[in-house]
């Protein structure tokens, strides 16, 4: 029954392929791909497809900030200009780490730059992304409001570089992947022979085509990780049991991390937490983070009350709610979320 249901949605969002994974106390019961990973070659998608998941990976450059604030090298209040020196005057002593993880930072998101579109054929420099925001003033004031922002993760990956000394791929490399052997998963670089790597798609008046070149120096932390469903179960298990970081520490992340402004808790559908976004479900706690960016779209969602987590990554784009997709197939395990009203997160292109 959940392979008719998911062959069913591949068939009404014109999907190629979608490899998916439900784990359920900790357990997959589902890891399994449907469709083709390439459709020139009639490549099957599996569960050790590699896809390009997108905004998916803040997850993986929130655990690294957050396992230095653990060690106790750096802290959630130290301000971002702490670190680097490259920030603009108007953005320094103001906003902190805490404000980025939970898109409260106010910096404008360069994703959103009027030329943005021109450039990401282009392989640039980390100063010459940042250099399409810098020029400007925050948006908001730090703390008062939620606005989703690439620009601040991007520069938690120099941060990270800055503290630890080596590269962000390195450190992930070092401290997430190798210890949980999720070995299919790194950044990704398009010149780089993947094995397994799936091709990715768009619909141009609604005919399958082969996306256009994306520059991984758009992505780098906000968004630059390739992997499978099957490193993600990884990933999943090493957050059940608390492998990486102590549960108070993921606690805090999949807290709800109100605004100033907003803390109307009732009528909102999702607020950020620390890395995760946190879903309004009654009084359930509910996470997870939806990607898309050209070519694939990917989505994780934990019910954790419920126990169980489902993931999701595909090689078309423009997928607009990856998310409800994940919960309609968590309902098949666990009957008693068809009763909760799922609310829309964001909707807007994540890297």
């Amino acid at each position: 029954m959940i392979d008719d249901y998911i062959r069913a949605v591949m068939t009404q969002n014109q999907i190629p392929g979608l490899s998916v994974a439900v784990v359920q106390e900790g357990e997959p019961v589902l890891v399994k791909g449907y469709g083709l990973a390439n459709v020139e070659h009639s490549v099957p998608a599996t569960e050790h497809t590699v896809y390009e998941i997108a905004s998916v990976g803040k997850t993986f450059t929130a655990t690294a900030i957050m396992i230095l604030v653990e060690q106790g090298i750096i802290s959630l209040e130290d301000a971002i200009a702490d670190y680097l020196d490259c920030l603009p005057i108007t953005w320094q002593n103001v906003v902190t780490i805490g404000h980025i993880l939970s898109h409260q930072s106010g910096i404008p998101s360069y994703t959103d730059a009027s030329n943005y579109w021109e450039i990401t054929h282009l392989n640039l420099s980390k100063s010459e992304i940042l250099a399409l925001v810098t020029h400007l003033p925050l948006k908001l004031q730090p703390g008062e409001f939620s606005a989703y922002d690439n620009t601040g993760y991007y520069l938690l990956g120099l941060l990270l570089e800055k503290v630890t000394e080596q590269s962000y791929g390195d450190l992930l490399q070092e401290r997430i992947f190798a210890p949980l052997e999720m070995n299919a998963t790194v950044m990704n670089n398009p010149s780089d022979i993947v094995p397994n790597r799936a091709a990715g798609y768009q619909l141009t008046n609604s005919k399958l085509v082969n996306k256009p070149y994306y520059s991984p120096s758009v992505t780098y932390s906000a968004g630059g990780q390739l992997s499978s469903v099957e490193d993600m179960v990884k990933w999943e298990q090493a957050l059940c049991a608390e492998t990486l970081l102590k549960q108070s520490t993921l606690d805090l992340m999949w807290t709800p991390h109100f605004p100033n402004q907003g803390d109307d808790w009732e009528n909102l559908r999702y607020v950020a937490g620390l890395g995760w976004w946190v879903f309004n479900y009654d009084d359930r706690r509910v996470v997870g983070h939806n990607g898309s960016i050209l070519g694939f779209a990917s989505n994780i969602t934990r019910f954790i009350d419920d126990k169980i987590t489902v993931i999701l990554l595909c090689n078309l784009d423009k997928i607009s709610r990856p998310d409800a997709i994940a919960k309609k197939i968590a309902e098949y395990y666990c009957p008693v979320l068809t009763e909760l009203l799922l609310q829309p997160p964001l909707a807007k292109r994540e890297n």
